[in-house]
């Protein structure tokens, strides 16, 4: 069905027509584009409702609604000339002949317009009376359009879509059964906002930030809506609905969609739905350990007295959730939704915060900022981004600045009124774009009817909170994500990796003892914060009753004695405890230990760690084995260790040393095949610069990665000759695993069993490519490579 011009003659009924969102919300809408002149100009408007009217109690009721919204600076004429718009038909949704006196009077309408009119209908009522009223407008065949040319049949539902994901099928297949996709309109006033449509434009529209737009640069993401008024008269339809689902299962959800989509392809309708719905379908469903952990709901004091509220209600009028989005772009990054009631303030905003930077260039002992874009919908509409700046004056010190863009003056908006405008104009004009998709619907519910089971079965206490305070969310703010276990841990094995690690979980809040063969290496560390032990008994010692211990070690024997060895930590620790084994251990030697470990009641998760010393410094690539509950146990851990979205859990002991022993065979070949290429190119009758070689293979093309990146460096650093760097390469011993791991699955291995012989043969008969290879591993991995 094609969009028909927006000056077709239109006819407009509501049913619901002397409810509470008419008088609010639709006739003063309607009246802002009758002033506009945005109406077409035949026009006419039938408010359907059981209430006893006469067509000019009616007409007088709705210029009663205008002269409270416009007060008197409307010209008295106007408000008589748009109130003869109206009509009123008396009826109840469910009595069918109602329903065939109104095809009659449209019919009338189109008989003196001399044309099939378009026409519109509004189902301006709880939810509860859709279906009756859908189905009624169906069998007096309302639902059909005049032509594919002219006078169409639209249908407008307000939100809540459902009360749950159920329901908002039903509704939905009801819809589905009566109109095409595109004749639906599900209104929710909330993506009509001026700063929400301008949140798409700040992202899409400039190129300032969409390159960092994603978990390799941003922290978290707080979604709040906060408002000054209670539930004031809604007490019956509130108190069945709640803070959840009246505001978080649209609101918040739609605000997240704007600010984690992908860019679409087109402004077209069907591409930006699209792009909403699918980064809402990566939305987690949180389960019951999960909403145990980190949902919180509250009741303001109060509330319970309110008519028409249950006395006994648990209704949430308050709520703080955590969110996760699955997909690669979004995992790991720190997401919440909160909104209440009497919170004592009108403030509704999105608070996007970004990683600090590492390293920093931050004065010593001076605060930390985090820079953070601000969308601010109330009480003022505005995108602020702070940002650091030196302080004038002889000191080095910095403070918080920001850049302010403000949308326009508080006093220009007019609250609801323009949404409302907005779209009713958009659904005349045919444009679906701000309307909410049943492919929205659906992932908004799966993710918020877990939570809402959860709290029937009392999974979150019901806090209590001071009315016109923003006190709770205050008390709950920092209480979603928090672990149960105290962030104390000890570290053995301050090499390269250990001692950065050590430093990276100092800056995240954990208390660190940490312990090296090397009394020095301990010494030096500890002034920067960790507390030393210089024996392992000493180690334990200093961990609380449940002891957390991360081995950073080399693989073997030294793994070996550190657990089982006479003075052993396994002798030291008690059921329940648990250690980590951080180092490239092979993982049939990591079933080994997890089986007798097991034995005394100690857990064991192995974790092969990528990255790097850099990584274990800022943030690196976990890959998690053992069991599932040990590591939700201790997921705060691994979160605050890797990157953003940088760890994964894999069921079974070993299970992550043999995720990573795959990873560096595969980064066998894959140094291998980039050594073996510019060696080629060195060797070639160009006079080629090996450093710009990787340059331009690092920008836009296949093999752009972060190795060209370090070759480059290392070119830079060395010159194209390499020659302090030894051809001779090392290895780990996880290349020579990977390549027997295949064989006894009977997996071919060319490429890295390649890689691995050329090591072999680099250490008697060093040549260039060996130098190259050498190279890199001393760019990712810090290793000593030179002459």
């Amino acid at each position: 069905m094609k969009n028909i011009d927006a000056n077709f003659p239109t006819i407009l009924v509501i049913f619901g027509a002397t409810g509470d969102l008419m008088e609010k919300k639709i006739v003063p809408a309607l009246f802002d584009l009758y002033w506009q002149k945005k109406l077409p100009a035949l026009f006419h408007i039938i408010g359907f409702s059981r209430r006893d009217y006469s067509a000019g109690q009616f007409q007088d009721h709705i210029a009663g609604i205008i002269l409270r919204y416009a007060g008197l600076v409307v010209p008295t004429e106007e408000v008589k000339n748009f109130i003869k718009l109206f009509a009123f038909r008396r009826g109840r949704f469910e009595a069918v002949a109602r329903y065939e006196e109104l095809a009659r009077h449209l019919g009338r309408v189109d008989g003196e317009w001399k044309t099939c009119a378009n026409k519109l209908f509004y189902l301006a009522v709880p939810p509860e009376h859709d279906k009756i009223i859908l189905e009624n407008l169906s069998s007096a065949k309302l639902t059909l359009p005049c032509s594919q040319e002219e006078g169409w049949t639209r249908v407008i539902v307000e939100k809540p879509f459902g009360k749950d994901f159920k329901t908002a099928q039903d509704l939905d297949r009801t819809l589905g059964r009566l109109f095409k996709e595109i004749q639906i309109y599900r209104l929710d006033h909330y993506l009509a906002k001026e700063m929400l449509e301008e949140i798409m434009n700040f992202r899409f529209a400039n190129n300032l930030f969409e390159d960092h737009w994603s978990n390799r640069s941003i922290e978290s993401i707080v979604l709040r809506l906060y408002e000054k008024i209670g539930v004031e008269t809604r007490g019956a339809f509130y108190d069945g609905v709640g803070a959840l689902r009246d505001v978080g299962q649209n609101h918040l959800l739609q605000m997240l969609a704007l600010i984690t989509m992908d860019a679409p392809a087109s402004l077209s309708v069907s591409a930006i739905r699209e792009k909403r719905a699918a980064v809402l379908r990566t939305l987690a469903a949180p389960t019951f350990a999960d909403i145990k952990k980190t949902a919180r709901r509250a009741q303001y004091a109060g509330y319970t007295a309110i008519p028409e509220v249950n006395p006994m209600s648990t209704t949430e009028t308050f709520f703080r959730v955590e969110a996760k989005l699955a997909g690669e772009r979004w995992r790991g990054v720190k997401i919440f939704l909160e909104s209440g009631k009497r919170l004592g303030e009108q403030r509704k905003e999105a608070v996007i915060t970004f990683n600090h930077p590492h390293p920093c260039l931050c004065p010593p002992g001076g605060r930390h900022f985090n820079n953070q874009v601000i969308i601010s919908l109330e009480p003022e509409e505005k995108i602020l981004i702070t940002f650091r700046a030196k302080k004038p004056g002889l000191e080095l010190a910095l403070e918080e600045r920001s850049f302010n863009f403000m949308l326009r003056e508080s006093k220009e908006q007019a609250q609801y009124v323009e949404q409302y405008a907005k779209l009713l104009f958009d659904c005349i004009k045919g444009d679906q774009t701000l309307f909410v998709s049943t492919s929205e619907i659906d992932a908004m519910w799966k993710f918020i009817d877990p939570i809402s089971r959860a709290w029937q079965k009392n999974a979150s206490p019901l806090l209590s909170y001071a009315p016109d305070s923003a006190d709770i969310a205050e008390r709950v703010l920092e209480v979603s994500g928090q672990p149960f276990i105290a962030k104390t841990i000890g570290i053995i094995g301050l090499g390269k990796m250990g001692a950065n690690l050590a430093r990276h979980l100092n800056e995240e809040g954990w208390k660190a003892a940490i312990y090296d063969r090397s009394p020095e290496s301990v010494k030096e560390l500890a002034k920067e914060g960790p507390n030393g032990a210089f024996s392992l008994a000493e180690l334990i010692d200093k961990l609380p009753q449940q002891k957390i211990i991360w081995l950073m070690l080399p693989a073997g024997k030294a793994v070996d004695e550190t657990l089982f060895g006479p003075d052993g930590v396994a002798k030291k620790m008690k059921r329940g405890d648990i250690i980590i084994d951080g180092g490239n251990s092979y993982f049939k030697d990591t079933i080994r230990r997890a089986q007798k470990l097991a034995k005394q009641g100690i857990h064991l998760l192995d974790c092969g760690t990528s990255g790097g010393p850099s990584g274990a410094r800022n943030g690196a690539c976990l890959m998690i084995g053992g069991e599932k509950k040990i590591f939700r146990k201790l997921e705060v851990l691994f979160d605050d260790l890797a990157v953003p979205g940088g760890y994964q859990f894999f069921p079974g002991a070993g299970a992550g040393h043999f995720v990573k022993m795959i990873h560096n065979g595969i980064e066998y070949g894959i140094l291998q095949a980039i050594a073996e290429g510019f060696s080629i190119l060195k060797k070639s009758a160009f006079k080629l610069n090996l450093a710009e070689v990787a340059s331009i293979y690092n920008h836009g093309s296949v093999i752009e990665s972060r190795l060209i990146a370090w070759l480059k460096k290392a070119f830079e650093l060395y010159g194209a000759n390499l020659r302090v760097i030894s051809g001779q390469v090392s290895g780990t011993g996880e290349g020579a695993w990977t390549v027997k791991t295949a064989a006894e699955l009977k997996v071919t291995d060319k490429i890295i069993a390649g890689a691995l012989r050329f090591r072999e043969v680099s250490r008697k008969k060093p040549d260039y490519t060996g130098k190259i290879i050498s190279a890199l591993r001393q760019q990712f991995g810090g290793h000593s490579v030179k002459l």
